[in-house]
């Protein structure tokens, strides 16, 4: 990993997780270095090297720009590459949400977080119909015998247009 491509991460964290009271911000984590390897693992090289240029795009290195100057990389690097956005944000809260101190976070907000939700998951009590049933009037329950398949053959899931 480069050092441009580390210090170019570490201001992508403050930017898209710019913490609050609660929340610590991303790059407090020293996470950049395990956000790189996941990054050289999941994307492509040549991917890599358009985030990298993408950026680089607005002039001075992207470390060295205010925060508030660094949003509209960002938001050029959604809207151009959607893809590879996709693909970066993912990564990017995968890694911050493993971190302990964010694990404490979601706990300290009341809810019940395993760090390892597998094998143990999370107790979820017997259902109860009369306190489980959905109030929201959408959609409806179907017994499994009455489920039938819907034709998808419209819907292009393997080769999307581009």
């Amino acid at each position: 990993m480069t050092d441009n491509l580390s210090s170019s991460l570490a201001a992508l964290l403050e930017v898209m997780l710019p913490g609050d009271e609660l929340f610590p911000c991303g790059v407090t984590l020293g996470i950049e270095s395990l956000l790189a390897d996941r990054l050289l693992e999941s994307i492509a090289p040549a991917e890599l090297d358009l985030l990298t240029a993408a950026l680089a795009a607005g002039g001075p290195p992207f470390a060295s720009l205010s925060p508030a100057d660094r949003v509209p990389l960002v938001a050029r690097l959604q809207r151009d590459h959607p893809g590879l956005f996709d693909q970066l944000a993912k990564t990017v809260y995968l890694t911050y949400y493993q971190t302990p101190a964010v694990q404490d976070a979601i706990r300290a907000l009341g809810f019940a977080y395993n760090s390892t939700p597998l094998p143990d998951g999370y107790a979820v009590g017997r259902f109860d119909a009369e306190r489980d049933t959905p109030r929201h009037g959408r959609g409806r329950f179907l017994a499994t015998d009455e489920v039938r398949r819907v034709d998808l053959d419209g819907l292009d899931f393997v080769n999307p247009p581009t």
